[in-house]
């Protein structure tokens, strides 16, 4: 079975275009519903593998999701939203799935940044990046780096609790936080690399240096740690992207890999977050907010073989 070859829908910035941050009208829908239609055949090619596997339940959850697309045009103030579809719910197998589940938890986070901001105006944001050693079973990999990723978060814990009697920690800079959990094949090993990406929300820089000897006493694999400021506007929503993108990045391997990664992950804890990102309240319902009141034009597509074809409109 082939591998899809178009364009990639988790490319830089689809998830800021795909949410409320993204400032396209109609003049972007175009764009937006070819990101879709590439998302629907992965699912397609995706659904035909299942049934190869002998689950024919999936399959038919995935051939069904985004067959169909209903957008409303808010036109006096040039904005589009996505009213209706047909959603399999399968983030970690499909990649519209993903695309949705994956704005609308960047769009809630950037939101509670920016409320975080009003009352912290020098905090700033950092990109945190963690990995362990590769290994050939992705569920060991994974517990392990999860593991390792509770015994910073207690570690924090103990020293704000006790900073006169604990060790302080790098983590312990972090006023807030979130992160999420990749994996993927090594590039050079072939094997499972599991890694977490974090938005970290610090008054100081997390020390690099430091928190790659406190990884390594952590995990007892892997010094391999990353810390980059975020600076401008831009890059904050950059940085809470690739906290995002976890899901897109697995809807991406290879088919026999999504569907591994997706048997043994489906029913884990891929995101956390704690201190003053905690709490924030991702919608479950995949559709866009509606603009209450406003006039609108709807744009209705169904799936056809050759890709989406729009079939009506109306006021």
């Amino acid at each position: 079975m082939g591998e899809p070859t178009k364009k990639n829908p988790q490319s830089e910035g689809i998830l800021a275009d795909d949410s409320e941050l993204g400032g396209g009208g109609i003049a972007a829908l175009p764009d937006r519903v070819s990101r879709y239609g590439e998302a629907h055949r992965r699912a397609l090619m995706m659904a035909d593998y299942a049934i190869e596997h002998g689950d024919r339940p999936i399959a038919g959850k995935l051939k069904k999701c985004g067959d169909y697309l209903l957008f409303r045009h808010f036109f006096t103030v040039d904005k589009v939203k996505l009213a209706a579809a047909s959603f399999c719910l399968k983030h970690l197998l499909c990649q519209l799935c993903a695309i949705r589940r994956g704005a609308k938890a960047m769009q809630a986070y950037m939101q509670r940044f920016e409320t975080v901001l009003l009352e912290h105006p020098q905090i700033k944001a950092y990109m945190v990046t963690v990995t362990v050693k590769d290994g050939a079973d992705l569920v060991e990999r994974f517990n392990h780096l999860r593991a390792a990723m509770r015994r910073m978060t207690q570690a924090r814990r103990d020293y704000l609790k006790a900073p006169d009697r604990r060790p302080h920690v790098e983590a312990a800079k972090a006023l807030g936080g979130v992160n999420s959990i990749e994996g993927k094949r090594g590039k050079g090993s072939g094997l499972w690399h599991p890694h977490a990406h974090a938005v970290w929300l610090c008054y100081e820089a997390p020390d690099a240096a430091k928190l790659s000897q406190e990884w390594h006493a952590w995990t007892g694999d892997s010094y391999i740690v990353d810390v980059r400021p975020i600076r401008e506007e831009g890059g904050i929503a950059h940085g809470f992207a690739e906290v995002f993108k976890y899901a897109l990045k697995f809807a991406d391997l290879p088919l026999a890999d999504n569907w591994q990664a997706y048997r043994d992950l489906s029913n884990r804890r891929l995101v956390d977050s704690f201190g003053l990102l905690r709490g924030v309240v991702v919608p479950e319902e995949l559709t866009d907010e509606p603009l209450e009141g406003l006039p609108y034009v709807e744009y209705f597509y169904r799936w056809m073989p050759k890709g989406y074809s729009l079939q009506r409109g109306k006021k």
